[in-house]
């Protein structure tokens, strides 16, 4: 029997997949509930504010938002991307990167033949590593058929997904300084030398490559945005609502239950949550044992550190692209060494309307390990459960800020002084609000040694029980976007789903 206010779908999480799989639900007609444990929807695209400057929580720029790209198709079918206020990152380097003391910043451009140009005056002897780089991009990405929203069977991917990223990387780039150069970004994805797949490179690298923007004036505008779509199409949205249990009853969830005991009944349920804590809420009867004990041992990837500075106005320059230092001149070290630290981070900064020119904000990012936080683990602290952790955390984090500030330095003179106020966010900060264990960037770390063990399904044993999100697939605006597509197909059909797709463009 069905109960008063089933939804066809109930989701459970409004991170990017989960609301971008409420609106293509939506839109194809059928009644649709997101939940959202915190005040702020959007999981990582989650905003906050410091002296009435916004900061992104961990999207600071997207790739393959430029025309005809597959994250602008998939956003345009959305409703929102002629609503988002984009502002291009410099085209002759979106990304700078440099080693240690060198005074060189080796830039990453947009478009294929100036991401070439660019790197040639630094590397002349190397147009064809350069060119074989790039060529090597584009076949990968056009060996999933999704990233090129087309239908299409795993055999194609299962040619490329088998190779490794510092030995595809060797093979191709035989120069040792451009090949770190080229893997210079890889905070995107959390490279790891011997582990991570040379495609989950390929795809977030040629996104970028094909364009690189701001979203103004934070990430969160995105979350926001499909949420006035999901209400013009009939779906709604209920936060501070952490589910607690996920029901079942003859093998199918029933409903949803929040901590407070609210029930929301579904036909089908769609998790947009890590799968290890969807796990926590299933009954012990619907999970085999081994598929729980091979969640829970998963690798993450790697945690992080956070500083957030707002600048004196009119002070700091604004410069159009984000830096990415390195302490040695292997750019993948900082992911499993800590004899260093900061071996590695990122400069991202935001330009003030008032003062053009010039920076309003500027956002320093970096690896840490989860032992440096463990003393505090055991405490919650977000909009939706408020609470001071101890003082000597924030110590910890005043600490290691000016560490990473007198790095910075080097990089930004100018900011010296004109600093007016920081916030710091740490792994159990992440923890907290993206409900990821651990506080990873990016969720489970994909093995390319263990394909099988580290790929997760979209769908689940339990038949009206499907995943979406970071975890799934690919992690990344651009990757959990596609998923979401992947998602929605398994209640709408993929053909209908890409040609509907289609239509809009």
């Amino acid at each position: 029997m069905q109960q008063p206010g089933t939804y066809d779908v109930v989701i459970i999480g409004s991170g990017l997949g989960g609301m971008l799989s409420a609106v293509f639900l939506a839109r194809a007609g059928m009644k649709v509930c997101v939940l959202e444990k915190n005040k702020q929807i959007g999981g990582c695209l989650q905003t906050f504010s410091v002296q009435k400057k916004v900061f992104d929580s961990c999207v600071h720029y997207i790739g393959g938002l430029g025309e005809g790209h597959t994250l602008n198709r998939i956003f345009r079918y959305a409703g929102i991307m002629d609503k988002l206020h984009l502002k291009a990152l410099d085209e002759n380097g979106f990304d700078r990167i440099v080693f240690g003391n060198d005074s060189i910043l080796y830039p990453q451009a947009t478009g294929q033949d100036r991401f070439i140009e660019q790197l040639l005056p630094f590397f002349p002897q190397e147009q064809s590593s350069l060119q074989q780089y790039i060529n090597t991009l584009s076949a990968v990405s056009g060996r999933f058929p999704l990233y090129g929203l087309r239908t299409g069977s795993n055999d194609e991917k299962a040619v490329v997904t088998g190779w490794e990223l510092t030995a595809m990387m060797e093979q191709l780039v035989p120069n040792q300084r451009l090949r770190n150069v080229l893997l210079g970004n890889s905070l995107l994805y959390g490279g790891i030398t011997g582990t991570t797949p040379f495609y989950l490179h390929a795809l977030v690298q040629e996104s970028y490559i094909h364009s690189a923007h701001k979203v103004l004036p934070g990430s969160s505008e995105i979350s926001k945005l499909l949420w006035r779509e999901l209400q013009a199409l009939g779906g709604v949205v209920h936060r501070n609502a952490e589910v607690g249990r996920l029901v079942e009853e003859g093998g199918q969830i029933i409903y949803a239950e929040t901590h407070t005991g609210e029930r929301f009944y579904g036909k089908q349920f769609i998790s947009n949550i890590h799968p290890a804590i969807l796990i926590q809420l299933l009954d012990n009867k619907l999970i085999r044992p081994a598929y729980r004990r091979r969640i829970q041992e998963l690798k993450q990837t790697p945690a992080a550190f956070m500083v957030n500075l707002v600048v004196t106005p009119g002070k700091v320059p604004y410069r159009p692209y984000n830096t990415y230092w390195h302490a040695t001149g292997d750019a993948l070290a900082a992911a499993t060494s800590s004899a260093i630290w900061p071996q590695t981070f990122a400069i991202y900064n935001t330009e003030d309307p008032a003062h053009p020119g010039y920076a309003e904000s500027v956002s320093l990012l970096t690896y840490m390990d989860t032992s440096v936080t463990a003393p505090w683990a055991d405490t919650v602290n977000h909009t939706g459960k408020p609470s001071l952790r101890r003082s000597d955390y924030a110590a910890l984090k005043d600490q290691l800020a000016d560490k990473m500030q007198e790095q910075i330095y080097n990089h930004i003179p100018e900011l010296r002084g004109e600093i007016t106020a920081r916030s710091m966010a740490t792994p159990l900060t992440f923890r907290d609000y993206t409900h990821t264990p651990e506080g990873a960037l990016y969720g489970i770390m994909k093995d390319v040694n263990k394909p099988a063990e580290t790929t997760i399904a979209v769908r689940t044993r339990i038949p009206n029980l499907l995943q979406t999100g970071q975890n799934v697939n690919l992690h990344g605006v651009l990757g959990v976007s596609i998923t979401a597509v992947a998602t929605c197909a398994e209640l709408l059909g993929m053909e209908y789903l890409l040609r509907e797709i289609k239509v809009k463009e």
